[in-house]
């Protein structure tokens, strides 16, 4: 008979191994012997989805349920659940989440999913934002966020719309208003319709990150009133108006989005910006960074060169800066039609507080040779300047032969800095 090794395991480690399969799966072991009987019933975290769900013996619903009613601690860790309208009525759902509830649960993540060409969706209502022992709330794709009152969730901290939908404005406001707490707000939108104004307040955010693909023309965009927020991270925003007041902001991530570099994050210490500066709409004049040590630029979007005189003009105090390449799988690619306006005078951060400079995925294109010689002859306190790039192929030996000549070249340049070590490697 073949040994028994994982009843040997530490309780805690034989539950939490439950807690990564599927409630089924954990179920089943209860055949092994007496002290596995019930064992699963002590798990802290339960996970069901519809889709993988096969059974010739109970349906999804009726195992949904029995484990709930089975379950013997005090707190539930977390209730995950994916369903679909032909595996689960929504008034079994509801009742399932207020059992979770009653068991003091800790996390709820509910996604709902349709077969193609079906119309459906699960409505999340105001008597579900009445558990104040959650922390945690995920709301995934074609869950219905209808609330047309503020409800009550004390403790919850962590709130993540992913893809989900709103009945107006309105249910959004109430939604945030029910968590006096939160900290994190996690939105990602894609085909949503329905909302025109997307509104954020919320004096306890720390934390915010929004993706917004969608294209409504009729959406007019965020007002965002967050006067805690400590980190922001948002991508893809094509609406016409970001107002944010966010005055202890401590760090930013722009990605893809034209309207945002403002007054509204100048407080930032850390600043990653994946923006065209063609599109940016600067701020007024006077405008400065003067807690920003930190900055990363990607150089592929059009005229990134202008945005990076701006930020060494705006930036005084700036000690590390990092510009980003992508890789190029086409070895001719040019980008046309670009030259870099040098600054008038040469910034305040180079002449005393720049220390660090990295290029990632340097390309050794003239160009780019330019913005490093500049740096390189202006910063006086550079303490490091790294440039890594893509590896070579041993059939490109023209490239490796061009490489080593522009290493010379900026190996060569005369540093303001004599303390600078100069640093060349492969990614």
């Amino acid at each position: 008979m073949a040994e028994d090794r994982i009843s040997q395991f530490p309780e805690d480690l034989i539950l939490k191994i439950l807690s990564l399969v599927p409630v089924k799966n954990a179920v089943s072991t209860s055949v092994l012997s007496k002290k596995w009987h019930s064992r699963w019933k002590s798990v802290a975290k339960l996970k069901f989805n519809s889709e993988d769900y096969q059974s010739e013996h109970q349906t999804f619903s009726e195992t949904v349920r029995k484990s709930l009613l089975s379950y013997e601690p005090k707190v539930l860790e977390s209730f995950h659940l994916s369903f679909g309208s032909d595996k689960a009525d929504a008034v079994d759902v509801v009742h399932w989440i207020k059992t979770a509830f009653a068991l003091n649960l800790r996390t709820l993540a509910l996604e709902f999913h349709i077969e193609p060409f079906e119309l459906d969706e699960f409505v999340f209502t105001s008597c579900l934002c009445t558990c104040d022992t959650l922390e945690t709330l995920e709301l995934g794709s074609l869950i219905l966020v209808d609330i047309p009152a503020p409800g009550s969730m004390k403790s919850l901290k962590k709130l993540h719309l992913i893809q989900a939908l709103y009945t107006n404005d309105e249910s959004i406001c109430n939604l945030l208003s029910s968590c006096p707490r939160l900290e994190e707000l996690v939105v990602e939108r894609s085909y949503e319709y329905t909302l025109k104004l997307f509104t954020i307040k919320v004096p306890s955010l720390q934390r915010l990150r929004i993706y917004d693909h969608n294209d409504d023309a009729e959406f007019i965009g965020y007002v965002i009133d967050v006067p805690s927020l400590k980190y922001l991270e948002i991508g893809g925003l094509r609406c016409p108006q970001f107002s944010l007041n966010a005055p202890e902001l401590v760090e930013a991530y722009i990605g893809r989005v034209s309207n945002v570099i403002s007054e509204s994050i100048v407080s930032v210490r850390r600043l990653v910006l994946n923006v065209s500066a063609s599109e940016t709409v600067y701020p007024p004049t006077g405008c400065i960074f003067y807690q920003l040590v930190y900055l990363q630029i990607y150089t592929h979007e059009p005229g990134w060169y202008d945005l990076l005189t701006w930020m060494l003009e705006h930036s005084p105090k700036l000690q590390v800066l990092r510009l980003v390449s992508i890789y190029r799988s086409d070895p001719d690619y040019e980008e046309l039609g670009w030259e870099w306006n040098k600054p008038k005078c040469v910034p305040e951060c180079l002449l005393s507080h720049l220390e660090t400079f990295v290029w990632r995925r340097y390309d050794w294109k003239r160009e780019n040779e330019e913005v490093a010689t500049y740096i390189l002859k202006n910063a006086r306190g550079l303490k490091s300047a790294t440039f890594s790039t893509d590896p070579i192929e041993p059939d490109q030996l023209d490239k490796l032969k061009h490489r080593r000549r522009m290493r010379k070249k900026l190996d060569g340049v005369l540093k303001a800095s004599k303390t600078c070590h100069l640093v060349f490697k492969f990614e």
